[in-house]
């Protein structure tokens, strides 16, 4: 979901191509826009300050290699669009290897453009982010210096570090060289550092290819990082934020990133509290009494940076600048599992989030990794143990906070179920194109996704709901405190 200056939200899909609709009235109606590629796996939505709109897509009909991402943009509000040339291919006049003519393929790509100080959407700096799907597993840019119209060719951030990086490299590269999840990609429009371009990722331990590298997701991706360019790409700054613990998985399946109105950045994640014990939590899970065990419960935490990057939630970590602790949501010590977090930042240190929230505690294994199947309900009929919990329940909640420049464990949040019939019932699975059973099917796909209108200052959730009406929903807020003050006083909503 993307939004821009006047308040007008986009919403896409992948089932179907890139499906893209649009909202004049806060969310209330929505209408199909022209399908930029009929083709497509992953895929995101943004715009620039032009109110441009943007799309990626990976795997789409215009390349004949495979698993590509492509750019498509559209300056008529979606009623044609215009395709992302690489380079590359543009010299050799074809449609070979898409936008991120990645020898090594890719997967999870995002998107991001900014217009700098006196150009026009023409001239907007757009980069395409994603990690390799064959290759390394390591975090890529193509970027666009006019307008999305061509790409340059892909860049490892880890391999072009700026000289003040070097320390952070050392242990992003580290933990990063097996298994990455990509988290998201931003552009910095005001603050300190306008301009500055920030890829974020998840990432395990060195110990990762005993579990298996890329695309198994049998890691504990507990590592969450950054990295910024204040030179259009050329050089990167890596930098550590949270690291949740050994086992403590926050891949369910991905982490929230966002900016705020001042370009600094933040986490959303779901993961076990510190003093969650892996190792017991499986054997609890495996014996059927984890649900009396409170600490292995999976909450939405927060992490985020007050100065551009460089330090997170007042540092203290092992890494200098990583934050020593996060941010914790949702607080009761209750049997309860949270996944798809999403984050949406306006002022510095407020945020609105969201997730999805089960009243039972997810079956893990010692790594942290849900069990296959472990929401899906007991066996033998489905092939689960008979100490597996009851066929979950998931209904979609919010959460706001206007207090993060307080210390984490003193800032307050309000939250709360937006829906109160379930919107999803039974197993999600977070391994991936791993999820292959029926018990632990992709459904829901990968992610929820929020937003804020700059115009009103209120919250926007795109959510899948497949038990009661097998679609994509948009959750509006309609009241109520706002984490920006609104650019239209007034402002009736539907």
């Amino acid at each position: 979901m993307a939004v821009n200056s006047k308040g007008e939200l986009y919403d896409t899909t992948p089932s179907g191509g890139t499906l893209l609709y649009k909202s004049i009235d806060q969310g209330a109606t929505w209408t199909q826009a022209t399908t930029a590629d009929p083709s497509s796996g992953d895929d995101c939505v943004f715009t620039d300050q032009s109110n441009a709109v943007y799309e990626c897509n990976l795997a789409g009909s215009v390349e004949t290699a495979p698993l590509q991402a492509d750019v498509w943009k559209s300056t008529d509000d979606g009623q044609s669009w215009m395709y992302g040339n690489n380079n590359v291919d543009l010299a050799a006049d074809s449609n070979l290897c898409g936008t991120s003519c990645s020898p090594f393929g890719v997967d999870r790509q995002w998107g991001a453009a900014y217009i700098p100080p006196g150009g026009t959407t023409n001239t907007a700096r757009v980069v395409l982010a994603y990690h390799d799907f064959y290759g390394p597993s390591q975090i890529w840019v193509n970027i666009s210096t006019d307008g999305g119209r061509t790409f340059g060719p892909p860049e490892d951030v880890l391999t072009n570090l700026t000289a003040a990086g070097a320390n952070q490299a050392v242990v992003a590269q580290a933990d990063s060289a097996c298994s990455t999840v990509p988290a998201g990609a931003a552009i910095a429009r005001s603050g300190a550092h306008p301009g500055r371009i920030f890829v974020a990722w998840i990432a395990s331990d060195p110990e990762s290819p005993a579990t298996g590298c890329n695309v198994t997701m049998a890691d504990a991706f507990h590592n969450l990082f950054v990295a910024w360019s204040d030179d259009g790409g050329a050089t990167w700054m890596p930098q550590l934020a949270y690291d949740a613990g050994v086992g403590h998985d926050t891949s369910t399946p991905f982490v929230a990133f966002t900016l705020d109105n001042r370009g600094n950045p933040y986490f959303g994640f779901t993961t076990q509290a510190p003093n969650a014990n892996p190792a017991t939590c499986a054997a609890e899970s495996t014996a059927g009494t984890v649900q009396a065990d409170t600490t292995c419960a999976y909450h939405m935490w927060v992490a985020w940076s007050a100065d551009g990057g460089t330090t997170w939630d007042g540092g203290g970590g092992l890494i200098p600048g990583s934050a020593a602790a996060a941010y914790e949501v949702d607080r009761p010590s209750l049997a309860q599992t949270d996944v798809f977090p999403t984050i949406a930042a306006g002022d510095p240190g407020k945020v609105d989030v969201s997730w999805l929230r089960t009243n039972e505690t997810e079956p893990t294994d010692a790594l942290g990794k849900f069990d296959p199947g472990g929401c899906a309900g007991p066996g033998p009929a489905n092939g689960n143990p008979t100490t597996y919990p009851p066929a979950c329940n998931w209904n979609l909640y919010a959460g706001q906070s206007l207090d993060l420049t307080s210390v984490p464990g003193a800032e307050t949040w309000s939250t709360g179920a937006v829906t109160t019939t379930p919107m999803h019932v039974g197993d999600i699975c977070n391994l991936g194109i791993f999820c292959v059973s029926e018990a632990s099917n992709r459904d829901l796909l990968d992610f929820n996704s929020e937003t804020v209108d700059p115009v009103t200052g209120l919250a926007h959730i795109a959510y899948a709901d497949d038990n009661t009406v097998n679609k994509l929903r948009a959750a509006n807020q309609i009241s109520g405190s706002t984490i920006i003050t609104p650019t239209t006083a007034g402002k009736k909503h539907p």
